[in-house]
């Protein structure tokens, strides 16, 4: 045999050798990226739950809200149609008021002017009854659009505080 005979089964076992390493690291890679893959698998999961939890929150925190303000609004309406019932009781009790005082009135003269005041100040009462009964339905709403706002505003914060 002759030098580089020798020297090839030597080669071919270090070349075994080398590859059965090389092998044995490339099985160690695979398996920690393997390993990673299920972790960050489990921590994409985990953070998908946390997502849709707080959603449901969310979701619920705002049907909540919105019930409270379709209530606040229905029991504002029922107000609202209570006072116009009321101002047109007064506006007839005024009217039959006036009836009466033009009637009493013995004086042809006085009778118009005590009538036609009686009729200025009977039509700014029941005008003045109208702007009391609007403004005061406009603010009731406005307080019930506000809160709507306000638990809106809650129940958005509590959402971005549960994806952060």
């Amino acid at each position: 045999m002759t030098g580089a005979s020798r020297i090839w089964p030597w080669l071919a076992l270090a070349l075994a050798l080398l590859l059965a390493v090389q092998t044995q690291r490339l099985a160690k890679v695979e398996t920690s990226q393997a390993k990673q893959a299920a972790v960050q698998a489990q921590q994409s999961q985990a953070a998908t739950e946390t997502k849709a939890v707080a959603m449901v929150t969310h979701g619920a925190a705002q049907q909540e809200n919105n019930h409270d303000y379709t209530q606040e609004l229905a029991r504002l309406e029922a107000g609202r149609a209570a006072d116009a019932a009321r101002i047109a009781g007064l506006q007839h009790d005024i009217r039959g008021a006036a009836t009466r005082n033009a009637q009493l009135a013995g004086d042809a003269a006085a009778c118009r002017d005590l009538a036609d005041q009686h009729e200025r100040i009977a039509a700014l009462a029941a005008e003045g009854a109208e702007l009391v009964s609007e403004a005061d339905g406009l603010v009731a709403k406005r307080d019930a659009q506000v809160n709507l706002l306000r638990g809106q505003i809650a129940a958005d914060r509590t959402l971005l505080e549960q994806l952060k």
